[in-house]
């Protein structure tokens, strides 16, 4: 549990000081950039629960802000060991989106950065993405991947809304179709007709190296 204290620390200090310490403590202790940013995911995921919480809000808006920026440094400080770590080239091309009703893009901004580090071209449509954009950035870019995104509960179902307007327009069978973020489950991927689930960013990358035979 030391480990995930030591985590919501770093995520909630609004000096972003000790984001970078926590971060290169670990790199000379030869800890690969893909653990500490799972670690750092657990620390997310403390901080979702805690202000979705009815019984119980520990968290909130502030330390979502506050959370998701020091993740965004953790990234942008880990980016070079990330890129040593992920091999090849090519892999293929992603389209990104959180999904309509939903602005938060912590968890696909550190997707997205993964998935370069890792050989993906990534084609980010940003947030509050609804169907009509998804099918057309399809149509546009050729994506051999779909990745949505929704951390709001009220805003997960509206994947399903996406996945048909794919089906409608003839386009679900040209593209994988992997879904995430903490409102998401493994069990509502499957509901929805998804290829795959990513728990959080880390596994989102190793989801979409399966779908593609990587």
């Amino acid at each position: 549990m030391s480990g995930v204290r030591e985590a919501l620390e770093a995520l909630l200090d609004f000096k972003g000081n000790k984001i970078r310490e926590f971060c290169l403590k670990r790199l000379e202790s030869g800890r690969g950039a893909y653990d500490i940013l799972e670690e750092l995911n657990r620390g997310l995921e403390e901080i979702g629960r805690g202000y979705e919480s009815k019984e119980f809000k520990r968290y909130f808006e502030s330390d979502l802000i506050v959370s998701g920026a020091n993740m965004k440094r953790a990234v942008e400080l880990l980016r070079p060991h990330l890129g040593k770590e992920g091999e090849g080239k090519g892999r293929g091309r992603i389209l990104l989106g959180t999904v309509k009703g939903d602005v938060h893009d912590i968890g696909k901004t550190v997707l997205s950065i993964l998935l370069q580090s890792s050989g993906f071209e990534v084609v980010d449509l940003g947030v509050n993405v609804d169907a009509e954009t998804f099918v057309k950035g399809v149509r546009e870019h050729r994506p051999q991947l779909v990745g949505m995104s929704a951390l709001l509960t009220s805003t997960a179902p509206y994947m399903e809304e996406v996945m048909r307007a794919l089906k409608e327009a003839g386009l679900r069978e040209r593209v994988k179709v992997i879904v995430g973020g903490r409102a998401v489950t493994e069990e509502f991927a499957r509901q929805i007709g998804a290829d795959a689930y990513g728990r959080d960013a880390v596994e989102g990358v190793r989801k979409c190296l399966e779908l593609l035979g990587g």
